[in-house]
């Protein structure tokens, strides 16, 4: 779901390219993904730059900051945007030590390493004692409705092929929906998180649902972030795995059609079927 059609003109330009079918050569006219550069910042410290497409600034950085730990959602006193640049204001000074130990998404460049603490093993991605609590339970009809649903409201994906999506069924019955698409699946992914950050969702009864492949940082931060189903219409990594079983989070891919694989944490899938003994 797009807020508005201007929106949609703003995430890509027509191009004029040169289309080479066998030995044919025909001149025509292209859409192709328009991406910006973002600075961030938490009040004068400067964070990263963001690639990401145009729209929902706000959201982006909100989502980012809290899902990778840096701040929590009540310590945000202000967002504001200027000239491709994107800033939170708190009076938590800790976010600078919170900072030096989290890797960014690959959105982002130039921060550190970091290393699961939850867990048998290392992987590449930073897990406190994370433990989604939620009592929320599905049907497989509604993972099948919400893939369709979100995959339906890729308007720039359809018209360009160069964007990724993110959707999120929320709501008392997952009556609600938004959808936000962009160049990157980690910006996308955290739009949404800053999304229903701002608007005060509760994500214990929500669902995220992707298109790009999900490994295991996004999966941290939706565990941060205490949603407890997340599909990808993609792969799901063997790290993405494990933090999924480590967070009580429930990981779905290959969502497509009426199929789906389950690989953590199946039993908030419903399941009607009756095994006979």
């Amino acid at each position: 779901m797009i807020d508005d059609f201007k929106m949609l003109e703003k995430m890509y330009e027509k191009f004029q390219i040169i289309r080479v079918e066998n030995k044919n050569f025909t001149t025509i006219m292209d859409e192709v993904v328009i991406e910006k550069n973002l600075k961030f910042y938490i009040n004068a410290q400067f964070i990263a730059n963001l690639s990401c497409s145009p729209g929902y600034e706000k959201e982006l950085a909100v989502g980012l900051c809290v899902g990778e730990g840096i701040l929590e959602s009540n310590a945000i006193n202000k967002i504001s945007t200027e000239n491709n640049a994107v800033r939170i204001w708190t009076d938590d000074n800790s976010f600078s030590q919170k900072f030096e130990l989290y890797l960014s998404s690959d959105c982002m460049s130039k921060l550190r390493p970091r290393k699961i603490i939850k867990g048998k093993e290392d992987y590449d991605v930073t897990v406190q004692d994370i433990v989604v609590s939620s009592n929320l339970s599905v049907s497989p009809e509604k993972i099948v409705t919400g893939m369709n649903k979100t995959m339906e409201s890729a308007e720039i994906w359809k018209k360009t092929g160069g964007m990724h999506i993110a959707g999120l069924m929320f709501g008392n019955d997952l009556d609600k929906f938004i959808a936000i698409e962009d160049i990157s699946r980690h910006v996308a992914a955290d739009k949404i998180f800053g999304y229903g950050i701002i608007n005060n969702i509760n994500f214990a009864n929500t669902i995220l649902f992707t298109s790009g492949r999900l490994p295991a940082d996004i999966v941290a931060k939706i565990s941060r972030l205490g949603i407890p189903i997340v599909v990808t219409r993609t792969a799901v990594t063997y790290s993405a795995i494990k933090v999924a079983e480590n967070t009580n989070v429930t990981l779905i891919g290959f969502a497509r059609g009426s199929r789906f694989n389950i690989y953590a944490h199946p039993e908030r899938i419903i399941n009607k079927q009756v095994f006979s003994r």
